[in-house]
């Protein structure tokens, strides 16, 4: 499974934003957002926790359970 995003700011991406993937409680895997704003993950189906987080903005959460091949999860800050 894919999971991957943009993260964007008044409509432009956000460099440097971090991308944490949980599942449940535990601390899975994290990414930084490129000057693109995009992020990615390669996992497996089921429950997942994304938090977005950048300095200056607040964090936010989505959680998520799906057995697609691909998932798109952006994040407007």
């Amino acid at each position: 499974m894919r999971i991957h995003g943009v993260v964007k700011s008044g409509g432009r991406p956000v460099e440097g934003a971090y991308i944490t993937l949980n599942q449940q409680n535990t601390f899975i895997a994290e990414r930084r957002t490129g000057a693109d704003g995009m992020y990615e993950f390669n996992t497996t189906p089921g429950e997942w926790m994304l938090i977005c987080r950048s300095s200056g903005n607040d964090a936010i959460e989505r959680s998520i359970n799906s057995t697609d091949e691909t998932l798109v999860v952006d994040f407007e800050l």
